[in-house]
């Protein structure tokens, strides 16, 4: 009877092995969530597993999320996320931020702008200052043998010149005021054998200045050229001045004077202008700007040169002052080349360069000397006729002469442009 007790609690036992080790065994837990975790059942309720993981960890599950449970191994365990920690985070690449895009186009039908350019460079100026005095004196002296009086070609030296102007354009009109102020040091040597021989030598500066107002109308335009119709007026100031002459007078037996004096010669013209502007763009930065004006104009020249002449013994000195009035009409051109490039869209740089000829046309022509010694030279105060028909005569020969002057400047400056209301 005993041993029904012992015989049946040992049945149990061996009843109870097999779910017991459903315990023990490690299990694959695959939850809700998609995680997969290898672990041991320690203990069940109604509601929550208690699992031992294969790293050793214990952990409470909910049943709600477990999906299912195997007693295989999975193919391949996911791997654990490690923490990243805040020094291991790498830190993203700056963004750069996108450069803004620079519109260098100008729509010329709208345009209200102001344009302001200066520029520096070299300049040369060549008037016909001594030229033409000797020359008519040259002419009228071949009627009674004298011999002649001959200029070697003048030396111009240039020197700094400076090139500025103002333009306001309202959509197809424009109009505003250019300038320059050039000069050079010039050289002159003569040589007469009137009686002996003379010989003059001078290096002294002569200076140009110019001012134009202008008004042009944008009567063609597209993507890469304008052209513009101009007219304007303009004025021309010239100077040449030798505060140190010298000449000397020789004769067969040697030397008979020796002058120094000063000499100071202004001229002025003015007059209209008419001519083409043309813009010829390469691409949105370069661009060629060309001009061609034709200059109709009309103004005089004054001169003077006062001298003190003594013979070689020093006995006598005597003051002359030789005086010259001129009128006279000139036809000319200017033409000016610059290469632009455009910075930014109201500020550009330039490089060229402008070139002036007029000739002349006479009109009236005085030239006086005068003695503090014989009081006017050459003329017979008892017959004033003859002075003024000699006058008459110089001013004849005058207009048969082909006088002309130029001008030239190589130019480097700046523009800046002022926008007003500008619709882009």
């Amino acid at each position: 009877m005993r041993s029904y007790p012992i015989r049946f609690l040992l049945s149990f036992v061996c009843l109870l092995l097999p779910f017991s080790s459903l315990f023990a065994e490690m299990k694959t837990i695959y939850l809700r969530n998609g995680q997969v975790i290898r672990a041991e059942i320690l203990q069940q309720t109604a509601t929550s597993v208690l699992i031992k993981t294969s790293e050793g960890k214990t952990i409470q599950l909910n049943k709600s999320d477990i999906n299912t449970v195997s007693f295989n191994e999975p193919a391949k365990l996911p791997e654990e996320k490690k923490p990243v920690q805040a020094e291991q985070i790498p830190t993203p690449p700056p963004v750069e931020a996108p450069k803004p895009i620079v519109n260098f186009h100008i729509d010329q039908l709208k345009r209200n702008d102001l344009e302001i350019y200066f520029g520096l460079g070299a300049g040369r100026y060549s008037p016909i200052t001594q030229g033409l005095p000797v020359q008519i004196q040259n002419k009228v002296g071949l009627a009674s043998g004298t011999l002649p009086t001959v200029i070697d070609k003048p030396t111009h030296s240039p020197e700094l010149s400076e090139t500025y102007g103002a333009i306001y354009t309202w959509k197809r009109w424009s109009g505003g005021i250019t300038g320059s102020h050039l000069g050079n040091r010039s050289t002159y040597n003569s040589h007469s054998y009137a009686s002996g021989m003379i010989y003059s030598n001078g290096s002294f500066p002569e200076k140009q200045s110019s001012l134009k107002n202008e008004l042009s109308f944008l009567a063609f335009t597209n993507e890469r050229f304008d052209l513009r119709p101009t007219i304007g007026y303009q004025y021309f100031w010239g100077q040449s001045q030798d505060s140190n002459l010298s000449t000397s007078y020789y004769t067969i037996s040697g030397l008979y004077l020796y002058s120094q004096g000063v000499m100071n010669f202004n001229e002025t013209l003015r007059g209209y202008t008419i001519g083409l502007k043309a813009t010829i763009r390469l691409g949105e930065r370069w661009e060629n700007r060309l001009e061609y004006h034709n200059m109709t104009l009309s103004g005089n020249q004054n001169g003077s040169i006062l001298s003190s002449l003594a013979p070689a013994n020093l006995s006598q000195v005597a003051f002359i002052r030789q005086g010259q009035n001129i009128s006279w009409d000139a036809q000319g051109f200017h033409l000016l080349y610059r290469l632009v490039y455009r910075i930014t869209p109201t500020i550009s740089v330039y490089a060229g360069f402008q070139f002036y000829e007029w000739k002349y046309s006479l009109n009236s022509y005085f030239q006086s000397t005068f003695s503090s010694k014989d009081g006017l030279i050459g003329v017979d105060l008892s017959n004033p006729g003859a002075y003024l028909l000699q006058q008459k005569l110089m001013e004849a020969v005058g207009k048969t002469i082909n006088s002309e002057s130029r001008s030239a400047i190589l130019e480097f400056g700046m523009m800046k442009r002022f926008e007003f209301n500008y619709e882009k």
